[in-house]
């Protein structure tokens, strides 16, 4: 898999080791050492992310906002996502954990479950995904990207540009 960030690219390989490449201001190219057993990868603006088989994550890079500093004990992960400022967690519960930012797009909406895919916008803003094939959005909103469309349903996938954010939505 591969995953392009603001100014730099991270790729994981076949074996489950990381390779990165592009600027490297904020340390974001240099994979810890030993890292090993990648299932995913994430690249935000200046940071990188990575997803072990055993359900924990790794963050290196720009740490400016918190958003290489994971939160102690977190595990049973099973997808991430980076913005420009943040981080995204997917836990196998189906809830979200976020951390970084300062736009309140790590602030989860309280109760928010049934969640089977992320995508972190830019620097401010986050979406899930859920279940029931609706989208939640959360964070700053200067063009109304967290403005989630009113019925909007069917949703299987979503992902969040820089200043907004679209849904692919299958019809009968």
């Amino acid at each position: 898999a591969i995953a392009a960030g603001g100014y730099h690219t991270v790729a994981f390989k076949a074996d489950g080791t990381v390779v990165a490449w592009g600027d490297n201001y904020y340390g974001q190219t240099n994979v810890p050492a030993g890292l090993s057993g990648v299932t995913a990868i994430a690249a935000g603006g200046y940071h990188t992310v990575a997803l072990k088989t055993d359900g924990t994550v790794v963050a290196w890079g720009d740490n400016r906002f918190g958003q290489t500093t994971v939160p102690a004990g977190l595990s049973g992960v099973t997808a991430i996502a980076a913005g420009g400022q943040h981080t995204l967690a997917l836990k196998s519960d189906g809830t979200v954990v976020a951390w970084g930012g300062r736009y309140g797009q790590t602030t989860v909406p309280a109760g928010l479950s049934g969640v089977t895919a992320i995508a972190a916008g830019g620097s401010s803003r986050t979406v899930a995904l859920k279940t029931d094939g609706t989208s939640v959005a959360w964070g700053r909103n200067d063009f109304g990207q967290t403005n989630v469309p009113a019925g909007l349903s069917g949703v299987v996938a979503i992902a969040a540009g820089d200043s907004h954010t679209v849904a692919l939505v299958i019809k009968d």
